[in-house]
């Protein structure tokens, strides 16, 4: 109880102190920056201060060079949100190739298959996707409501009907029908947007897509603030266009915990120049994920400000909110805990290393000329939903509370016996 008081009196303390250091962190933060404008600074820093907690001592830090990686309010049980900012020093495509060769080190060993859909999609986009035979097994049992699988109720009806379980290629059927209702889900979605997209209806409670996304959306940080074109683009995709836009539907199959899982993604980058001052936003968006994975939205938006001369320094932000099934019912605040002290640790790693990244090539190139290229947007196929494997830190919590529960079962049904 001490040590409590001790921390609410210093958090006190902090408040006291915050009004008193706005008028220091207005002059100080982002230092000469003038591109951006005063009310743009004002405006940035508030936001991160009221909608991610940040403090007078995160602003330092990042001043400092340091990397600061909060986790976020949210308002479902199945919901873990995060965010992080790291100050690069480099300009924006150098940031962007160093922030996806730290991705890429960290999941390289997870991927088991890996694509795009072409435009517009095509059938052959989806051969090099197989369907685990487990899967397949589970799906010759699913009903509505009753699953291994995150179906809507048409998809699984679909498997009822069209597979012949009987006959001896059921698992070929099987494998040509998913991919088959994957390619009609993307046709369907790049036609209508968000009113395609599916309802899970493999558990008792369902979960609608459309009604996910948009919930995310709302809670997202710094587009609503500072990029309500893409906001409005985003909720009302595919029309109308905006300049400056780019996507790209892909789609993977992770080694994830005790299943592997096919997820598709709507990969959305946007590039703009606000007040001549060039930004890079990239908005990964699950469309679908046959495993553990409700809905995902996450964000990388990439700042470059000019300082004094020709240089300049370039902040990255990430922000990631993901809604997973396993954090809701028993435990589940302990579970969420546990994923936010996971999902910390794995973004300040993945900005960690994307420093490291960008001090390795300027020491490489130092005295050579900067090579231009524009980023791919399939370099972000892993923005929103590789971040999840801490996750895999809920797939071990509900294996051993299964293992828990079967041993209470068998030692209560070894003590009957015995007496």
């Amino acid at each position: 109880m001490l040590e409590l008081a001790k921390q609410e009196r210093y958090i006190l303390s902090r408040i006291h102190h915050l009004a008193e250091f706005t008028a220091i962190f207005v002059l100080t933060w982002f230092g000469a920056v003038t591109a951006l404008g005063q009310t743009s600074v004002q405006e940035f820093r508030n936001v991160l201060r009221d909608e991610a907690a940040f403090t007078a001592d995160d602003f330092s830090a990042i001043e400092r060079g340091e990397i600061v990686v909060k986790v976020l309010p949210v308002k479902d049980k199945r919901e873990v949100a995060i965010c992080g900012l790291v100050r690069t020093q480099a300009p924006l495509e150098a940031s962007l190739k160093a922030f996806h060769a730290s991705m890429t080190q960290q999941n390289q060993n997870s991927i088991l298959e890996i694509g795009k859909f072409s435009s517009p999609p095509a059938l052959e986009d989806l051969q090099a996707l197989s369907l685990e035979d487990r899967d397949i097994e589970d799906l010759n049992q699913c009903v509505v409501g009753n699953c291994k699988l995150k179906m809507s109720a048409a998809m699984i009806e679909r498997f009822r009907k069209e597979v012949d379980w009987a006959a001896p290629d059921y698992r070929s059927q099987a494998t040509r029908l998913f991919r088959q209702m994957l390619l009609d889900y993307v046709r369907d979605y790049l036609a209508r947007g968000d009113s395609a997209l599916i309802e899970y209806q493999d558990q008792s409670r369902g979960v609608r897509l459309d009604e996910e996304h948009r919930s995310l959306l709302e809670a997202s940080l710094y587009i609503n603030d500072f990029a309500p074109e893409l906001t409005k683009y985003l909720k009302d995709f595919p029309r109308p266009e905006i300049t400056g836009v780019e996507g790209t539907i892909t789609w993977t199959k992770i080694n994830f915990g005790l299943k592997p899982v096919t997820i598709l993604t709507h990969v959305i980058t946007y590039t703009r120049r606000p007040g001549g001052v060039p930004q890079i936003l990239v908005v990964s968006k699950q469309l679908y994920a046959n495993h553990y994975f409700d809905s995902s939205l996450a964000l990388t938006a990439l700042i470059n400000v000019p300082l004094t001369g020709t240089t300049s320094d370039s902040y990255l932000l990430y922000t990631n909110r993901s809604r997973a099934d396993a954090l809701a019912g028993s435990f589940s605040k302990l579970k969420r805990s546990l994923a936010e002290g996971e999902a910390v640790a794995s973004l300040a790693a993945i900005l960690l290393q994307t420093r490291l990244n960008l001090e390795s090539s300027s020491m490489n190139q130092a005295g050579s000329p900067p090579r231009s290229g524009k980023p791919k947007i399939i370099d972000w196929l892993f923005g929103g939903t590789r971040l999840l494997w801490w996750l895999m830190t809920i797939i071990v919590l509900i294996a051993l509370f299964g293992l828990s529960k079967r041993n209470s079962k068998r030692n209560a049904a070894s003590f009957e016996r015995d007496h």
